[in-house]
């Protein structure tokens, strides 16, 4: 086709003085014809070229399924170890509070006694003013008591 092209082109260069040469001469291609041979050669570029590439896309994306399946992996382990290390801190968060009920218990408890001491104490010293008060005043009347046996 691309010589009857070319024979065309050609002749139109020397019929130019013979307007119904070159009229009959000319042709509109609609459509061209391709051949067996060149739809061979085509088949043939394609396999050789196309698949190749084809082939190296497909192993490309073979590695970077597999890349992302690694990643993936991985941080699937990294939630899963997230997960037992949140558990578990639930699980401390619930003896801590549970440690802080008790103190607080404790430290109630420990102002309870506190307070019965304090208290214990001022019943001591008011009974050891009374105890001192009835040693003083047993020693008077025994003073007196002497005195009215000396007299």
């Amino acid at each position: 086709m691309k010589g009857l092209s070319s024979t065309t082109n050609s002749l139109s260069g020397l019929t130019r003085t013979f307007s119904r040469v070159e009229t009959v001469i000319r042709c509109d291609n609609k459509y061209e014809l391709t051949t067996a041979s060149d739809i061979n050669k085509a088949q043939t570029l394609i396999s050789k070229e196309a698949v190749p590439f084809l082939f190296r896309q497909v192993d490309q994306l073979e590695n970077a399924i597999e890349a992302i399946r690694a990643a993936h992996e991985a941080l699937s382990l990294r939630v899963s170890e997230q997960n037992a290390e949140y558990q578990q801190l639930l699980v401390d968060e619930a003896n801590m509070t549970t440690l802080q009920n008790s103190i607080r218990a404790e430290q109630a408890s420990l102002s309870e006694i506190q307070t019965n001491l304090l208290n214990t104490k001022s019943l001591v010293a008011a009974k050891e003013r009374d105890l001192a008060e009835l040693t003083r005043a047993r020693s008077a009347s025994k003073q007196r008591s002497a005195r009215v046996e000396d007299a």
